[in-house]
């Protein structure tokens, strides 16, 4: 008995230390991201305007782990897609139904019918449920964070990728001046 209350005592001081810290995944947390489901965001999204971010992610996924702690967990990152997005997780190796254009479809034929072969893989949509582009496998957050603005801002709309690379990188080295 003993023993187990002295594992319980460090395991309670180890939580409070890391909460106290700041070290937040981002399934809750002061810098967590909204996951929502799959109807509910899209529906969400309608009415709000936002983006949508769906992240198609499996339990065994070692990438799908390090993009939720290290680029999610980012509050640069988890802020600026509260901001922007709706978020969604959608793991087509679960059964589940999504609803989407008024069609029915289990989550693993969702996601072949998006060509999602490997994970993480992100597809982003406009709030009406319009694909705008798929990012697949793992983007640490410094090049995360450019491709969210993008997408998030119509930049695309405006301008190529390689284009809005070109000014970011003309900005940084005004910036360093």
């Amino acid at each position: 008995m003993k023993k187990f209350l002295i594992a319980f005592v460090c395991m309670l001081l180890m939580t409070s230390t890391t909460l106290a810290r700041g070290d937040h995944d981002s399934t809750g947390g002061k810098n967590s991201i909204q996951w929502r489901t799959f109807d509910a965001g899209f529906s969400e999204a309608k009415k709000s305007g936002k983006k949508i971010l769906v992240d198609f992610f499996t339990d065994w996924c070692v990438w799908c782990k390090q993009l939720d702690k290290n680029v999610y967990g980012d509050p640069k990152i988890s802020g600026y897609l509260s901001e922007h997005y709706i978020t969604i997780k959608l793991n087509p190796e679960v059964k589940a139904t999504v609803t989407y254009m008024d069609t029915a479809y289990s989550a693993d034929q969702f996601a072949a019918a998006f060509g999602v072969t490997g994970y993480p893989t992100i597809i982003f949509f406009e709030p009406d449920g319009k694909p705008i582009d798929r990012l697949g496998g793992y983007v640490d957050a410094d090049h995360f964070l450019p491709i969210i603005r993008y997408i998030g801002e119509d930049i695309f709309k405006k301008m190529t990728w390689k284009d809005f690379q070109k000014k970011q990188s003309e900005e940084q080295q005004e910036n360093k001046k």
